[in-house]
């Protein structure tokens, strides 16, 4: 191997750093040195960049989704709040609260409110059992809620079993009675019907939640009849924002509520900024890529006085383009570059310079090995 050309040593070395980085112990795939401490155990390139984008300056206030947090209002009062949000005219009302039975159903003010609420959409439930899908209803007033009223699945993980940051959203799901919408693409249904079509062309397919840079108007209940404008012709999404059973880790919060999730959700179908990621065949690409590169100036540089400096600078630089480019992909284009086996494999690909080099290299051990051997084999003639 030592007589082959360099671009073909350095090819040869970076097949057998990334066969090797598929078996390494240490998986960087989280890229768990980027992120909070608290997070390191489920962190992902993404992840780093939705942190950069929404550390920046600027920020998006949504025109087209209001939240009306109602902690702590008794069902009386979130008649009233119902009857006043649907007086002012929203393109679709989002009540994601699972009420029990109400102690006296004769004298419940709620029910009718919800039965005369034009396009409401309460929750359901996506649960599975020996016998299939189903869409469980989770709140009395699914029961009696009035025609025009439509159904979502509140379920914030697209992964039933998955119970770890929530980054990703199931636009449909199929279930025993048919296709159920989740909570937030049944809204964006009624308001616009226009988005939910380009969504429904992606088919069922996950699809990455927009976190970064965006923020909702908080109305508060008492504001709704004086300024009306707030609501008119937008998503009201109503429901409690302090509710301890319904805080979720995202990438930028260990606590954000599933209200504010789901505001997110709807947001990014209207927006049809949908993510795209890497294939595996195109990360593989980069890595090999990156690898090879580094490969090369090392091999090229090892005799020089000042190589080994020159290569560590370059592999600084070239993680600060990756991170830079990265960055800008994702905010600008969309696009999920994960760069995380690329760092794997040049890394490691500095490793195994740094051992061929100790082993088959003029003055290495194999070269000194031979050498002793051979004045050992001249010494006993």
């Amino acid at each position: 191997m030592t007589k082959l050309p360099l671009p073909l040593k350095a090819v040869v070395i970076t097949v057998v750093t990334l066969l090797f980085s598929h078996v390494v112990v240490y998986d960087l795939m989280s890229v768990s040195f980027f992120s909070p401490m608290e997070k390191a155990s489920d962190f992902r390139f993404s992840d780093f960049y939705t942190i950069v984008a929404d550390d920046r300056a600027v920020s998006t206030l949504d025109k087209d989704i209001v939240i009306v947090p109602v902690d702590g209002y008794t069902r009386k009062a979130m008649a009233r709040v119902i009857e006043d949000i649907d007086f002012c005219e929203p393109a679709a009302v989002g009540l994601d609260i699972a009420f029990a039975p109400p102690s006296n159903p004769d004298d419940d003010p709620l029910a009718e409110a919800l039965s005369s609420c034009a396009n409401l959409v309460l929750p359901v439930s996506i649960t599975s059992d020996s016998e299939g899908i189903h869409a469980t209803h989770v709140s009395y007033y699914d029961s009696i809620a009035g025609p025009g009223t439509s159904f979502g699945a509140v379920n914030i993980q697209g992964d039933l079993s998955q119970r770890s940051t929530v980054r990703q959203f199931s636009p449909y799901f199929d279930t025993e009675e048919g296709k159920t919408r989740s909570f937030a693409t049944a809204l964006v249904a009624i308001a616009r019907p226009e988005a939910e079509k380009k969504l429904a062309e992606k088919g069922d397919s996950e699809q990455f939640i927009h976190f970064a840079s965006q923020r909702f108007d908080i109305v508060h209940p008492e504001e709704i009849i004086d300024y009306p404008d707030l609501v008119k012709g937008k998503i009201v999404l109503v429901g409690k924002m302090a509710n301890a059973g319904d805080l979720h880790v995202t990438p930028l919060d260990n606590f954000t509520p599933g209200l504010l999730i789901h505001a997110h959700t709807a947001a990014t179908i209207i927006s049809g900024r949908f993510i795209r990621e890497l294939t595996p065949f195109e990360s593989y690409a980069v890595a090999a890529i990156t690898c090879f590169l580094i490969v090369w100036l090392n091999m090229r540089l090892w005799e020089s006085p000042a190589g080994p400096l020159v290569v560590r600078v370059v592999q600084v630089l070239l993680l600060y383009a990756m991170i830079v480019g990265g960055t800008t992909a994702y905010i600008h284009y969309d696009i999920d570059l994960n760069f995380a086996f690329a760092i794997l494999a040049t890394s490691l690909g500095v490793a195994a310079c740094d051992i061929y080099i100790g082993l088959f290299q003029k003055n290495g051990l194999c070269d000194r090995i031979t050498r002793l051997f051979t004045k050992s084999n001249t010494n006993s003639l």
